[in-house]
């Protein structure tokens, strides 16, 4: 499998590259970016940010068939006319959903994490953290709150109390 990864900055690709992009595009033109690497369409799309933003060039460029997967929550109708023509599937990702339905496999959400600090602690994985602030009080919160705000976030800001 191919990984295309999307940034907008040199630095960002790079980050992107470094954790093992095959490709890094410029997600101001998904589908120009794209024909660059002469693809029209790609199998799988996972959205980790601004789903309502990015919909429709992610509805246009999946493949028919494929399979769109977001973590991130809409705020508008996302209109799903162009994945009902190519057959396309749209699935959700949410941490919590076997714990708040109490699902008969809810245990298998502490195996998968078990596997990913295996995978951490064997360097396979590599965390995202790209900063900590320190001391929960309401300024160190509306810092990361700014930064996450600001859109140019790679990885992840924590606050540590």
């Amino acid at each position: 499998m191919k990984i295309i990864a999307t940034a907008s900055r040199e630095d960002s690709a790079q980050w992107c590259s470094d954790r093992g992009a095959d490709v890094v595009v410029n997600y101001r033109d998904l589908k120009g970016e794209l024909a660059k690497h002469g693809l029209t369409f790609v199998d799988y799309i996972f959205i980790l940010n601004d789903t309502d933003g990015h919909w429709d060039a992610v509805s246009e460029l999946i493949a028919p068939q494929g399979h769109i997967c977001s973590i991130v929550e809409n705020e508008r109708p996302l209109n799903q006319d162009k994945l009902k023509s190519k057959s396309a599937a749209l699935h959700w990702e949410f941490m919590y959903t076997r714990s708040m339905y109490q699902t008969a496999d809810m245990a298998r959400q502490g195996e998968i994490l078990n596997e990913v600090a295996k995978l951490v602690d064997n360097g396979v994985v590599e965390s995202s953290l790209s900063e900590t602030l320190h001391g929960l009080s309401v300024e160190s919160i509306t810092e990361a709150h700014r930064k996450v705000l600001e859109g140019h976030m790679r990885g992840k800001v924590v606050v540590e109390f």
